[in-house]
């Protein structure tokens, strides 16, 4: 076994522990490598978001030449979130990208619309699957508007093999580094709660606002119709893995985009039996928390003990920790806004109260709470990495 095999086998019984809720040697420590990276190099989020293998290339010539001597456990994500190639073989309407649509410096943007109508509730609810492939998949992808058609069928096989290509690159970069610098990735699959499927994607902020008042128990019967598709395509996409938790970036149930009432009747019960779903399959769910979730830690808390990941945004730390230590893994204890806007000096400090509140038992990494934006300083990261192995010996 190489000295990077035995590192990488260090760094990955020290995170199965905590996520066991148990007191390794050290608090793993969670790294992001995002956008942020592009702004230290020649180029822009353009040529990054367009060409895969140069994301790649300029994430691995930072690790080397910058944070190769940092000693930091997990990696989550990459400079580019996206691949737009894929998108265009298909000419999906959902997003802009730089270059094209935006400034070439700048990030991706959502385009969000009712994409389903409020009268077709019913069609989905009987079938959610096969409404998605005959009314959505059309709806936003150009090359998708006649289903079954010469055009379509070409266009179904360049987006699937764009797809296969784009996780042949990842998966290839993340043996990489794990061979070469021992990293362990955070988190395999994902998945959503079933009310930000139908709210972010199908029917958008303002329907499903609208539907909580005119149409109620469609919005709980299309939920609920929604918790196998969100459980099967977590297991899909993780291709079977139970080691690493799945990834679940909630939108809107944080604190007070809903009301306690609407929260505990639309967004909730849909959500807690996905992450069921999912654990009863020996899998664990990222709970990637962001915004304020305090208000509904005591709920959180009736979960299966350690079926989720609780990822630390900006909920009262404090309250996470009484609340939900010992039952889950907690993540987190550094904002992202501090990341852009701070000082090492105020980072590290940050690091040291994190570790002193949330890790005296176990159960806890550190890292970001959020996703790091692009404007992030890399100063600051350096700093956070350098301090919680400082603070984080036990």
């Amino acid at each position: 076994m190489s000295d990077k095999e035995k590192l990488f086998q260090e760094r990955l019984n020290r995170y199965l522990t905590v996520l066991e809720c148990g007191k390794p040697d050290k608090v793993p420590v969670g790294f992001s490598v995002g956008e942020w990276i592009v702004k230290y190099t020649d180029t822009y989020l353009q040529e990054i978001y367009y060409d895969l293998n140069k994301a790649i290339e300029i994430t691995t010539q930072e690790i080397d030449r910058v944070l190769r001597d940092l000693d930091f456990d997990l990696f989550r994500g990459g400079p580019s979130l996206w691949w737009p190639p894929m998108f265009d073989a298909f000419g999906s309407k959902l997003y802009r990208f730089p270059g094209f649509h935006l400034p070439k410096e700048s990030t991706f943007q959502y385009v969000e619309a009712e994409y389903m109508g409020p009268d077709e509730y019913d069609d989905f609810i009987a079938d959610p699957t096969g409404w998605l492939v005959k009314n959505y998949l059309p709806r936003i992808n150009e090359e998708f508007a006649e289903p079954g058609s010469y055009r379509a069928s070409i266009a179904l096989l360049k987006s699937a093999a764009a797809y296969a290509m784009q996780g042949n690159i990842m998966g290839a970069a993340a043996q990489r580094w794990r061979k070469e610098y021992g990293l362990v990735a955070g988190t395999s699959g994902f998945t959503k709660a079933p009310f930000d499927t139908l709210g972010d994607t199908l029917r958008g902020t303002k329907g499903i606002l609208t539907d909580l008042r005119r149409r109620p128990e469609k919005v709980l019967a299309a939920c609920e119709a929604l918790v196998p598709h969100n459980i099967a395509y977590a297991m899909i996409g993780s291709r079977g893995d139970t080691t690493l938790p799945c990834s679940a970036p909630l939108h809107k149930g944080a604190y007070p985009f809903l009301s306690r009432e609407q929260w505990e009747k639309f967004y909730w019960p849909t959500l807690k039996a996905v992450i069921e779903g999912l654990w009863a399959k020996g899998k664990r769910t990222w709970f990637f928390a962001e915004g304020d979730w305090t208000p509904y830690l005591d709920k959180i808390a009736e979960l299966p003990e350690k079926s989720i990941v609780f990822v630390i945004d900006t909920t009262d730390a404090k309250k996470a920790k009484e609340i939900l230590g010992g039952r889950f893994c907690l993540f987190g204890g550094v904002p992202t806004t501090l990341l852009t806007y701070g000082t090492p000096q105020e980072v590290k400090d940050c690091v040291k109260r994190a570790i002193d509140e949330l890790a005296c038992d176990g159960g806890f990494v550190l890292g970001p709470g959020g996703v790091v934006m692009g404007d992030a300083k890399r100063e600051n990261i350096i700093a956070m990495t350098e301090a919680a192995r400082e603070y984080g010996v036990y």
